[in-house]
């Protein structure tokens, strides 16, 4: 199951989980987590409210027109503020969003 995750400002975040689940080519097809980040004083997300969403995609159903609907919502997203892809991590690497509470969608 291919699982996309970004990181962002919480709102935008939660708009493009609306937007996932209204588009034609991917209502049903994925799940939707958003995980609110921790905010550490130290560095630069201390001013806004943060947040993961994980998007998992049904196995053999990553085709070419999920994959550029949902790069096309992440655009869009990227133009309403900073949207970051986050890079998978090792399996066990449990650093993050220790302790934070998730939603599914």
């Amino acid at each position: 199951m291919p699982i996309f995750e970004y990181r962002g400002e919480a709102a935008n975040l939660k708009v493009l989980a609306r937007e996932i689940e209204a588009d034609q080519h991917l209502a049903g097809k994925c799940s939707l987590a958003l995980t609110p980040l921790r905010q550490n004083r130290r560095d630069s997300l201390r001013h806004a409210h943060w947040a993961e969403i994980s998007i998992s995609v049904a196995a053999g159903l990553a085709t070419n027109t999920l994959y550029d609907a949902l790069k096309a919502l992440v655009e869009r997203a990227r133009d309403r503020g900073p949207v970051e892809e986050v890079p998978p991590q090792p399996e066990g690497d449990d650093q993050g969003a220790d302790g934070s509470e998730g939603v599914n969608r």
